[in-house]
């Protein structure tokens, strides 16, 4: 039998701690199993070293996300291989056959009607003169009204999205809607 197992991709964005080594380990568990059963196995997993929180990191050190994303990577890789996880492949999403792989397969996916174009709004700080990522935007939950994210609620557990955050503003600057002028944050 042919067994692919896809382990999390954890963002390198900082060091791996017990909870990531106890989420990933059994993937590792299940390939030894069925290798040991005589299956033919394949066993991948990578890190992702794009989104928000590696370009939060990279921001907060003053440096770009692939230096941010490429140290943390190579310490993944020397923690997986003294750990001695079996991995047939261990990738990071920044690499050029992981982005020719995900340029092909979503073009099969779009070839096959199974993905669509629509228009979104995306949060805008003037201020900051950037598009904003929905965890850079900060304002009240609209279900519960506690402090909340773009993208949740910790106190209600809602998913959100940015627009729709009450007195939205931006994380980076602190600058909000109701900061005096009606231009500071914009939905474009």
């Amino acid at each position: 039998m042919n067994v692919i197992i896809g382990n999390a991709w954890p963002y390198a964005n900082g060091s791996l701690h017990i909870g990531h080594i106890a989420a990933l380990l059994p993937g590792d568990v299940l390939a030894r199993y069925f290798r040991a059963k005589g299956d033919t196995v394949f066993f991948v997993s990578g890190s992702d070293c794009h989104g928000t929180p590696v370009a939060i990191r990279a921001r907060q050190e003053n440096k770009t996300p692939a230096e941010i994303s490429d140290y943390y990577h190579n310490e993944f890789v020397e923690c997986f291989n003294r750990l001695g996880f079996s991995y047939d492949l261990y990738g990071k999403t920044s690499s050029d056959e992981h982005k020719s792989f995900v340029k092909d397969f979503h073009k099969k996916l779009y070839d096959g009607g199974y993905v669509y174009e629509k228009s979104t709004p995306q949060a805008y700080c003037n201020t900051c003169r950037q598009f904003l990522p929905d965890r850079f935007v900060k304002g009240l939950c609209p279900h519960c009204g506690k402090a909340a994210r773009g993208d949740q609620c910790e106190a209600c557990g809602s998913v959100l999205e940015p627009e729709n955050l009450l007195q939205a503003g931006c994380i980076t600057c602190g600058k909000s809607q109701n900061s005096g002028s009606p231009t500071i944050f914009t939905w474009p």
